[in-house]
């Protein structure tokens, strides 16, 4: 089937799934409802989504040679665009690039395939790769991203993120709410606002946070071997416990105590009369519980 023949096929049917030629380039439109909701899969290359002022998605790109079929399913409200391989070895990339209006949600998952968005305010973003990395830069309501061997990096907006990694760092900044990130061998920076919860994990990598612990909020970050700083504002209140097995602990809040059987280190200090609860845990990395 030629590309030249999708456009009126779609319009006939536009919930049927169709064949397109390997290596061909792809420029496809259509109209979506500003609030919709726009997915795609991909399995080698790159996925690139950027935000629009128009309420039309647009669909340009270059179809590996190992592509089977391009699956186009179009309504008013969603679009699901998914890149069909004849095999699982040996595929060839397929770069695809998106425009969509600024308010639609968005799912996009791939597995040896980078995956950057850019431009959108909306509801629900969500972006998941294997092998690649992932980096957002939007304004959001939800947002949830994940590599496995890949870093993933968020900057703009979001009340609510959840943000993993396996063998890949990383990086926040922007957030605010509530905030979950784990990774097992990659660093960790995050740079927040206010949040009400933050729950920030990894094994083998440093943690570092810099933001303010609401009233009622509380934050927990561990560490099996790496570093942990967190760095609140001046005026920061709340419960501060620390532990550490065979790692130091410097802090501007309470005093440091040594365990009187064998090694390792505590901190329990109540710093004001505000409700937060700040916990800190690394078994022989150093600790610092710090203020600006």
């Amino acid at each position: 089937m030629k590309l030249g023949n999708i456009h009126l096929i779609i319009a006939l049917s536009v919930f049927a799934p169709l064949s397109v030629c390997a290596g061909e380039s792809v420029d496809q439109s259509w109209d979506i409802d500003s609030d919709g909701s726009v997915s795609i899969e991909n399995i080698v290359g790159e996925i690139i989504i950027q935000g629009w002022d128009k309420n039309e998605v647009h669909l340009t790109g270059e179809l590996g040679k190992s592509v089977k079929e391009l699956e186009l399913n179009a309504t008013g409200s969603s679009v699901q665009i998914t890149v069909i391989n004849r095999q699982q070895r040996n595929i060839d990339s397929t770069n695809l690039m998106l425009r969509v209006p600024r308010g639609v949600s968005i799912d996009a998952s791939a597995v040896s395939a980078d995956i950057e968005v850019s431009g959108l305010d909306n509801d629900r973003l969500s972006a998941t790769s294997v092998s690649g990395d992932v980096e957002i830069r939007a304004e959001s309501q939800w947002v949830s991203i994940e590599s496995v061997s890949g870093n993933v990096e968020f900057s703009g907006s979001t009340p609510r993120i959840s943000a993993e990694s396996v063998s890949g760092d990383v990086e926040l900044s922007g957030v605010a709410g509530k905030i979950e990130a784990t990774t097992v061998s990659g660093d960790m920076e995050i740079q927040a606002g206010m949040i009400e919860s933050g729950r920030f994990e990894t094994v083998s990598g440093d943690i570092t946070f810099e933001g303010e612990v609401a009233g009622n909020g509380k934050l927990s970050a561990e560490s099996m071997s790496g570093d942990v700083t967190i760095n609140v504002p001046d005026n920061q209140s709340g419960l501060f416990k620390a532990q550490s097995f065979s790692g130091r602990i410097s802090t501007d809040f309470g005093e440091v105590e040594s365990s009187r059987h064998g090694p390792g280190s505590s901190l329990k200090h109540l710093e004001g009369d505000r409700g937060a609860e700040i916990r800190v845990e690394s078994f022989s990395g150093n600790i610092k519980l710090q203020h600006d």
